[in-house]
Order: structure tokens, then sequence, then C-alpha cells
């Protein structure tokens, strides 16, 4: 993959360790992410879909992520998430090595769509 093709500037975010009253993490809240690490990537939209959660319509968008591979890249897991400017990915598979040349890895990562 040529540099130039990785032209979308992320953060890479992992939950911080504080709890709410009740013991658990609130994933939603976004002062509960902190970013550890940037990386240059390729974003190509997969598809998307509509489906019901309870009594709404909801939608998310798939998408492939590619970034050079490097020790920290291939440590992301789904634990993690990608902030694109105003836009959240979640990770929902572990990192691929690209054609097992330990340069670039490849995962898949769900975008929640929003009426914005």
């Amino acid at each position: 993959m040529k540099a130039g093709s990785l032209m979308h500037r992320v953060n890479v975010q992992r939950l911080s360790a504080s709890v709410n009253a009740a013991g658990q993490i609130d994933e939603t809240t976004a002062g509960n992410w902190i970013t550890f690490a940037e990386r240059w990537c390729n974003l190509v939209t997969r598809g998307s879909r509509e489906f019901f959660r309870g009594v709404e319509v909801a939608g998310d968008i798939t998408h492939q992520v590619t970034m050079r591979s490097d020790p920290q890249s291939r440590a992301f897991t789904t634990k993690h998430r990608l902030k694109l400017g105003e836009r959240v990915l979640s990770i929902s598979s572990p990192p691929l090595d690209v054609d097992e040349q330990a340069e670039m890895i490849r995962f898949a990562c769900v975008e929640v769509a929003t009426d914005g």
C-alpha cells in the first residue's frame, strides 16, 4: 500500500479506569475514553444497514480500516475504538496481517449512524 493512500488521521482510544457508583464504566460517555495512539489509515466503507432497536429504527455503517503494522497497532482489540473527527468507529474484529507480510494490518469497524 502506498503511503498516499493512508489519508485519514485517527485517534485510537481505550476506556479509562474510572468507574461509576455501581462499579461499571459507561462506554457512552466521551470522557471515559482516553487517546493513546494516533495513526494514519485507509478507510473503506463496506456497507450499511437499518434495524430495530426496541421500538426505534437504528442504523450502522461498516468500514474496513487498513494501517501500518507495528507492535502497538497489532495489539488493538475490540476493546478499543477509533475517533475520526466527531465520528466514532468501534473495532469489531482483531487486526489481520495483510498478505502475511507484517507491514499492514486490517480490521473491521462499525460506525453507529446518527441523525445529525
